[in-house]
């Protein structure tokens, strides 16, 4: 606690709170290049962010820019009013102003992605400087952003080590990112948003007051992000996700981000949770996650909620009210049961891969009743839509009958993806052809396939899954000069690789 408490970012500890005055220019944009899958959640993000510096944050509605879907034109035209109001601001000597930037979306390392415009990160750290805030802080949350830091001196590393520059004599400037130089971001379908803006905005609510004093710092703030985010993102095949920094302020005192006392009402979970997310069911958004490690108490506003709380590895949840200046309590008996959704990647989807091939071997019940169970050979190519080409085939040699069969076959299946293990079902329909070899002789039989089938696989490696499947093939062929219907049943272990 020492090297944090002599590591915390400091502005000034003489001048009054109520002089502080706070601007922010809040950006989210889903779309990038023209090489770029569209992002789900970027812009939802940049509401998110804006909406607890408003309640929590101390910025004015009339001192938000907030920009959702915009381009490099629209950002500028904001940077220009902002730089009007705090000019205007400043005009008080005893007045201190706080820019806060944001960013949510595409970036290759080299620029900030604005749909199919670009802003080069030296033009936005120009930006910045030109609004003569007393202190800058940006935080950008796109793949690669780390690469902005690489002119500043900044480093990856944990939390608790923030380097403080003395270079400025009374401003200073703060630069936050969600990934490093050559990482990519990630999102979740299940919060809804990008875990870095996740945990920071949470961190805003609440989850980040490590002393308990009622406000948020900025070094609370990204201590907690920092920690929550590597913890989150360690699970997905992505691999960890490293948030980083560079600060160069001077001064006394800690630079608060949000005061809990602001808020009118607050959200507190059940003891025995070990995770829960809090939903805005007016906004249908999840605005916070709490944590067992942390407050089990969030600040929000009067509204409608719906609480999502796990306890014992279940999920359970419910909708509340909360009342103005409502400390509400949620117990257990207002939860049931429930499931999630999976997580992806910001601007790519490791979790979801763009195509699959598995091999695998197993046993086939044989068309002739003499021969039993046939070894059997699987390759199947399935695409991240739910469709899949496969090719089987089978041999086997058994009371002077030999029989071999092969069959390609087009299929769709859907899955559900439950930590490592991915439970799935699906229908294949297609062809093949039956030969059968006895001492009098050999004859041949195309066949009509429809085959319905499910199995489990689990994640062993990066990109690396093993399973057991089943299936219950069906075909129609000629047997004994008479179509026949035969059931043929199959078993098999495969291997899977994404692609």
């Amino acid at each position: 606690m020492t090297r944090l408490a002599l590591a915390v970012v400091l502005c000034w500890a003489a001048v009054a709170r109520g002089e502080t005055r706070r601007v922010a220019i809040v950006v989210g944009n889903n779309a990038g290049g023209a090489d770029e899958t569209a992002l789900r959640y970027a812009e939802a993000d940049a509401a998110k962010l804006a909406r607890v510096l408003v309640e929590l944050g101390g910025v004015g509605p009339g001192d938000l820019f907030l920009l959702q879907g915009r381009g490099v034109a629209e950002l500028s035209e904001a940077f220009a009013r902002a730089r009007q109001r705090i000019a205007s601001l400043r005009q008080d000597p005893a007045s201190r102003v706080i820019l806060v930037f944001y960013f949510s979306g595409h970036s290759d390392g080299v620029a900030l992605e604005l749909g199919r415009d670009r802003l080069l990160y030296s033009e936005l750290r120009r930006s910045l400087g030109d609004t003569r805030a007393d202190v800058r802080v940006a935080m950008v949350d796109s793949c690669k952003s780390g690469a902005l830091l690489a002119a500043k001196g900044g480093s990856r590393g944990p939390a608790f080590q923030i380097r403080l520059t003395e270079d400025l004599a009374s401003s200073g400037e703060v630069l936050l990112t969600s990934s490093a130089a050559d990482e990519i971001a990630l999102e979740s379908r299940e919060i809804g948003g990008s875990f870095f803006t996740h945990h920071l905005v949470s961190g805003l609510r609440g989850e980040a007051d490590a002393s308990g004093d009622g406000v948020v710092t900025l070094s609370e703030a990204y201590r907690y992000a920092y920690l929550h985010t590597i913890v989150t993102t360690g699970a997905t095949l992505a691999g960890a996700q490293h948030p980083t920094y560079n600060f160069a302020l001077s001064g006394q005192g800690e630079l608060v981000l949000s005061e809990l006392a602001k808020a009118s009402a607050s959200i507190e979970l059940p003891s025995g949770f070990e995770r829960g997310l809090v939903v805005d069911r007016v906004r249908d958004q999840v605005i916070a996650e709490l944590t067992s490690d942390a407050h089990p108490v969030i600040a929000v506003l009067p509204g409608r909620y719906t609480v999502r709380a796990w306890r014992a590895g279940v999920l359970l949840a419910g909708p509340i009210a909360v009342a103005a200046s409502e400390r509400r309590a949620v117990r257990w008996d207002e939860l049931s049961a429930t499931e999630v959704v999976a997580s992806r990647a910001k601007g790519a989807e490791p979790s979801e891969p763009r195509a699959v091939i598995s091999v695998g071997g197993g046993a086939t019940a044989s068309v002739a009743r003499q021969t039993g169970a046939a070894p059997s050979l699987r390759a199947e190519l399935r695409l991240r839509s739910g469709f899949a080409l496969a090719l089987a085939a089978s041999s086997t040699e058994q009371s002077g009958v030999r029989e071999t069969a092969s069959a390609l076959l087009v299929g769709y299946r859907l899955g559900l993806v439950r930590g490592r293990f991915h439970p799935w079902a699906g229908l294949e329909v297609g062809g093949g052809i039956v030969t059968q070899t006895t001492m009098f002789g050999s004859g041949a039989s195309g066949a009509a396939i429809i085959a319905p089938g499910a199995g489990l696989d689990a994640t062993i490696a990066r990109g690396v899954s093993l399973g057991l499947a089943s299936s219950l093939p069906t075909s129609v062929l000629r047997r004994d000069r008479a179509l026949t219907l035969v059931a043929l049943p199959a078993l098999w272990a495969t291997a899977s690789f994404d692609l």
